[in-house]
């Protein structure tokens, strides 16, 4: 690979989802793979003799993984839900490594070597990159990945794979984000720097997140507008059967109150996933976009994309807001303390 290639800016053509830094002249691929509300970007970028490869996510891997065992409704099959047992990123990472193996025509295939937590670091070593993956494995997210070598074809190669936990009403799902990289043998440490590198530049546009997140709440405000219909339809059921046969209607108010307490309780469930979702997307947005959101505890203001990187935090409580690297209040006549939004647990931010 030419260390003087041009690299230039390549944008998502179909939604306009992220852009990429890629050196000029690669071939590359693009989209947004969809389940429903939920959407998932992919790119794939060749180098132009085809030697070196690198996919982000694959449109062909399931949105998500589900657990039969756990799920609260009996798990039927969906248009545009792939159903497969839950695959964890140690076992799925070599799976796919195997898969890429035999899609390539390759005649041999060896696994080399195990990657965890550590080895993804190392090659993003970004100061915001640990806090960012300890904080989705402690809500439940997993990794694993592979190194393999395609010893007929002389190249070698790496998948990493996400997995990351989402409560669904189908039960557990887990949403996996596969990373491949594959380039020559010869010259695996630069070509592995130089897909690094493209991977590192990865930007989402804050448009399209913000309207995924939209899409994502009239999905379960959809949802639910079906099961109040239902309810409203059993109500209705109810009262027809008062008029004909009284232990039907006792039945059928019974089935009615049962479901409506479903409902609701499903209702509750989906504005905590929504607010919980929300609140992980703000803080995604900020980890790439290095800002903060800084909130104002005598006015509930909050002033979203402050620069990151100060000790404190202060506010006129009208629209300025200064960052301090020390404790002390830049002007105390005009300023009071205010904080990080990160800080604030959400139930105790003013309305």
């Amino acid at each position: 690979m030419d260390a003087t290639a041009r690299f230039v800016r390549f944008v998502e053509p179909t939604e306009g989802s992220f852009s990429l830094t890629v050196p000029a002249g690669w071939p590359a691929q693009a989209g947004v793979v969809r389940d429903g509300s939920e959407a998932r970007p992919w790119y794939r970028l060749l180098s132009p003799g085809g030697g070196a490869e690198f996919r982000g996510s694959d449109p062909r891997v399931p949105l998500a993984f589900i657990d039969p065992s756990t799920a609260m409704l009996p798990v039927m099959p969906m248009p545009g839900l792939a159903l497969r047992p839950y695959a964890p990123p140690r076992y799925f990472a070599e799976e796919y490594a195997r898969h890429f193996a035999r899609e390539s025509g390759a005649t041999s295939f060896q696994v080399t070597g195990h990657r965890d937590v550590e080895a993804l670091l190392r090659d993003d070593p970004r100061p915001a990159t640990r806090p960012r993956l300890l904080s989705m494995l402690q809500m439940g997210a997993d990794f694993a990945g592979v190194e393999f070598a395609l010893p007929g074809q002389g190249r070698r190669g790496i998948v990493d794979v996400l997995t990351l936990r989402v409560p669904s009403a189908l039960g557990l799902r887990w949403s996996p984000i596969v990373t491949t990289l594959v380039g020559p043998a010869a010259e695996w440490e630069h070509v592995k720097a130089t897909l690094l590198a493209i991977c590192r530049s990865y930007e989402t546009s804050p448009a399209w997140q913000q309207m995924q997140s939209q899409a994502s709440a009239m999905g379960h405000r959809m949802a639910m507008d079906t099961i109040a219909a239902g309810n409203r339809v059993l109500a209705m059921q109810a009262q027809s059967g008062m008029e004909a046969i009284a232990a039907h209607a006792q039945r059928a108010r019974i089935a009615a109150q049962a479901n409506a307490a479903s409902g609701d309780a499903q209702m509750a469930g989906w504005r905590a996933q929504q607010a919980s979702g929300d609140e992980q997307q703000r803080r995604a947005v900020n980890a790439v976009r290095e800002t903060v959101d800084v909130y104002d505890p005598a006015t509930g203001q909050v002033f979203a994309g402050a620069p990151a990187g100060f000790a404190t935090w202060w506010t006129d409580g009208a629209d300025r807001v200064v960052g301090s690297t020390g404790q002390e209040n830049p002007d105390a006549a005009r300023f009071h303390r205010a904080a990080d939004l990160d800080d604030v647990p959400p139930g105790a931010r003013r309305r």
